[in-house]
């Protein structure tokens, strides 16, 4: 879940800005499929990453009744998460990620890695973290309640890219590329779209 309410292309009276399916399949061939994940941001949300993460053959728990910063889940490998950008509550998260100690992969802006509160939080464990770059801007989704389900909203003024901690992935792997499959999804989707658009036209 990302807190965009400062960004301008963004309405400021929606909050809640979810990750697209095709913003985790990005990097599933980074994640291992033994691992269990704790998708931790999920508190009174709307957000399918259970769901998407599990439709890609991932064991991952998260509830949206659970608040990250006081429960504890039994049983888990890895965290994987869109923490919230507002960024009291961000640093908040990143200590109890610091805390917990696990391998994790996170969603967050750029900028942030050169903010001082990152090396005030992660302080001499700061060598664990990677920075795992997309091919272009990671985006996002919202939630309509009329339709009850997620709709596309408009690009972030700004770029994220994703963080990982004791992940250990090698360095020709931070430059994501998009996966063959995945560009012939997308070329497919935006031809049913396409359609739709000329079709409701002529109604």
């Amino acid at each position: 879940m990302a807190k965009l309410n400062d960004c301008p292309k963004f309405d400021p009276k929606k909050n809640d800005y979810y990750t697209k399916k095709e913003m985790w399949e990005n990097i599933s061939h980074l994640v291992p499929k033994d691992k269990k994940i704790y998708e931790m941001c999920l508190l009174n949300s709307k957000s399918k990453s259970l769901e998407y993460w599990r439709e890609m053959g991932y064991d991952i728990i998260g509830d949206n009744t659970w608040d990250c910063l006081t429960f504890k889940p039994i049983e888990y490998d890895m965290v994987i998460t869109n923490p919230p950008f507002e960024t009291k509550i961000k640093q908040k998260i990143l200590k109890k990620l610091v805390e917990i100690d696990k391998p994790f992969i996170i969603i967050l802006n750029c900028m942030n890695i050169y903010s001082k509160y990152m090396r005030t939080i992660f302080g001499d464990k700061l060598k664990y973290l990677q920075q795992i770059i997309p091919e272009s801007k990671i985006k996002f989704e919202i939630y309509d309640k009329e339709k009850d389900c997620m709709t596309k909203c408009k690009d972030p003024a700004f770029y994220a890219c994703y963080l990982a901690y004791k992940m250990n992935i090698p360095n020709e792997n931070l430059w994501l590329k998009k996966k063959p499959e995945l560009i012939e999804k997308i070329k497919l989707i935006k031809k049913i779209i396409k359609k739709e658009k000329i079709k409701n036209k002529k109604k």
